[in-house]
């Protein structure tokens, strides 16, 4: 009897050493598990900056894109009168335009540009041939391109012919070249108390 007890007792601390292996191993495979865990949020955590990271950039180029295709105004703007005096119709706007700080070209061709215009009467879009036409002058290269260094002279003929009413004196309006890209070039004017057959709109 005092054998078996002796046995049992000194078998004891076998079973410990067995029990510290199994919590050894546990350990193990939870520092394991912790460290896959961890892995898979840290690849997770990087492709959302990466992607964070390129739809800034794509952003910062169309704003670049934007800002590089701006037109401005270069000159005055000048109104052809189909009838003068204090009660005088406008048929013709003529003005130039030029490219803003050497930025990118900008189609100017019927189709993809329009011109609209506005005023306390109505609201009609110019985007055919017969309703506005652009041409480069000076030292321009013949294509329907606005690039650095060139000057493009937009005209909207017929105007008595496409307003109703029409404009005419002391009339307050809005023309808005809206290229394919790039920004909108705002142009506002009023006209006389009487016009001439040229007059020049500033």
């Amino acid at each position: 009897m005092k054998q078996s007890i002796y046995r049992l007792i000194k078998g004891m601390p076998a079973l410990g050493q067995k029990q510290r292996g199994i919590t050894g191993l546990e350990t193990a495979i939870v520092l394991i598990a912790f460290v896959v865990v961890s892995s898979v949020f840290a690849f997770a955590a990087l492709s959302t900056g990466l992607f964070t990271t390129d739809k800034a950039k794509e952003t910062i180029h169309a704003g670049l894109a934007q800002a590089r295709g701006t037109m401005e105004l270069k000159g005055s703007v000048i109104a052809t009168a189909s009838t003068t005096g204090n009660s005088g119709v406008i048929s013709d706007i003529t003005f130039q335009v030029t490219n803003a700080a050497a930025g990118e070209a900008i189609d100017l061709s019927i189709g993809n540009t329009i011109i609209k215009y506005s005023d306390a009467n109505q609201v009609v879009n110019l985007d055919t041939s017969g309703e506005f036409t652009a041409s480069g002058i000076g030292s321009d290269d013949g294509d329907s391109l606005l690039e650095r260094g060139e000057v493009f002279e937009i005209n909207i003929p017929s105007l008595n012919t496409t307003l109703s009413p029409t404009l005419g004196t002391d009339s307050t309006f809005t023309l808005e070249v809206i290229p394919p890209r790039g920004a909108v070039l705002f142009i506002q004017r009023t006209t006389p108390i009487s016009l001439e057959t040229k007059t020049s709109l500033d």
